[in-house]
């Protein structure tokens, strides 16, 4: 917490300074007929109460800071033992999974103090790409002044309209979007609304700049979810750092929200992702008139190795089965682990055979998998339940696509364990039975 003495530093470096009025006090004296010693002298006067109320500014804004830095160091620090208990109970293995975990850790400690870092100042990582920033104005000549400042440090791309923007913004996924209110086709606050409503867009933070001032429209724009509003004009110091801003404090985010997301033992998605990530893909599914496969997976045999070896050894063997299934999805599925030696797969674009083919292969590759322990083979395996999104789903079709893949689970394990079983249609009234 600050204290008096920070207060009294704040007090001295800020006397100790130029004085900023200087190279404009002859301008403002001329124009109002002043004599320049009455200015200076009303100026020195009112300074040591500005003072005062600059310090009393920094003290608060810090104290408010305080328990956010609190709150990310702590988070961080989590990261980093998740990474190590990782490594130990996979025994070096799946270096990936705890590299990725201390990234999310060091991207947290950035946003806390950014001179650690120049990553922080949104400078790309030597050799990485850097971030990139939607500029989005129907003014050919605004748009071009705009990239010419953003792109020494940015990789900049453009749109003439809120239509345009929002296609570029799905088919590239800005890291943020600088955007015109008034414009053509649709305007600035009809492509935010949009955005927001995209599930592939909704996360990426949006800065207008515009020559409108009015209170209702800042306040209609950061209803529908802008993080800024930049009223023309502006200086270009300050653009630029309302953009650093916005993007350290959209990496936090991004490294809480996967922090949240994320099952630290298998670097898979947990079950709280994947039951949001389960109703967005079914809604895609209906829309688009597409097929959407779901496939449950139980391990088989994990109490007897908790039993003998212990539950650190179970461990491993489920991030072995993990990492199995990790190295058979597409960019476009997604894996979560369900609970305890239980995981779920969700498949878009792909139909119940495509769907059991990959069951089929990953069954096949973890009954050639072995875990070694202390000179010990030790074998895993899984057994696997299919089910594919029926084309004529109604309400309540998410939930049914789980518990048909669950039930089918189930008939797989009561079969003998170690394979793969296919949904019937009255399985969507299935048991949760198996163990």
């Amino acid at each position: 917490m600050p204290d008096a003495k920070e207060d009294d530093r704040d007090r001295e470096d800020a006397e100790k300074a130029p004085d900023p009025l200087a190279p404009v006090t002859d301008v403002l004296l001329a124009a109002a007929g002043l004599p320049a010693s009455e200015v200076a002298r009303r100026v020195r006067a009112a300074l040591p109460s500005a003072i005062t109320e600059i310090a009393e500014s920094n003290r608060r804004l810090r104290e408010a800071g305080h328990s956010r830095d609190a709150l990310l160091a702590a988070a961080a620090a989590e990261l980093r033992a998740a990474a190590e208990a990782l490594l130990v109970s996979n025994g070096g293995a799946h270096v990936d999974d705890t590299a990725r975990l201390r990234r999310l850790a060091d991207d947290l400690e950035r946003s806390i103090d950014p001179a650690r870092d120049p990553v922080a100042r949104s400078a790309p990582a030597p050799g990485g790409p850097r971030p990139r920033v939607l500029v989005t104005d129907d003014d050919p000549d605004a748009r071009e002044a705009l990239v010419e400042l953003l792109q020494p440090e940015w990789e900049v791309l453009t749109a003439a309209d809120g239509e345009e923007a929002l296609d570029v913004a799905r088919d590239e996924r800005p890291d943020l979007v600088l955007m015109d209110l008034s414009m053509p086709r649709l305007d600035g606050l009809q492509a935010l609304e949009r955005m927001r409503a995209d599930p592939s867009t909704a996360e990426v933070p949006v800065i207008f700049v515009s020559a409108r001032g009015e209170p209702s429209i800042k306040a209609r724009a950061l209803d529908l979810g802008a993080v800024d509003y930049l009223q023309k004009p502006f200086s270009d110091r300050e653009l630029r750092a309302r953009i650093e801003r916005t993007l350290r404090l959209a990496r936090s985010q991004t490294a809480l929200r996967e922090l949240a997301q994320t099952d630290p033992l298998t670097g898979l998605a947990n079950l709280r992702a994947f039951r949001a990530r389960l109703e967005d893909e079914v809604k895609r599914a209906r829309r688009y008139r597409t097929p959407l496969t779901c496939v449950m997976a139980d391990m088989d045999q994990l109490k007897p190795i908790n039993d003998q070896l212990g539950h650190i050894v179970g461990d491993r063997a489920i991030a072995a089965v993990a990492a199995v299934i990790r190295g058979e999805l597409r960019e476009t599925d997604f894996g979560a682990r369900y609970g305890g030696d239980e995981f779920v797969l969700l498949l878009p674009h792909t139909g119940a055979e495509e769907g059991r083919v990959l069951a089929e292969r990953v069954c096949a590759r973890l009954r050639e998998t072995v875990l070694e322990i202390s000179g010990r083979r030790v074998p895993i395996g899984a057994s696997f339940g299919v089910a594919c999104l029926p084309d004529d789903a109604g309400d309540g079709a998410a939930e049914a696509l789980v518990r048909a893949a669950d039930a089918a689970l189930y008939r797989a394990k009561r079969a003998g364990r170690g394979r793969v079983a296919a949904a019937v249609p009255e399985d969507a009234e299935g048991p949760r039975e198996h163990a």
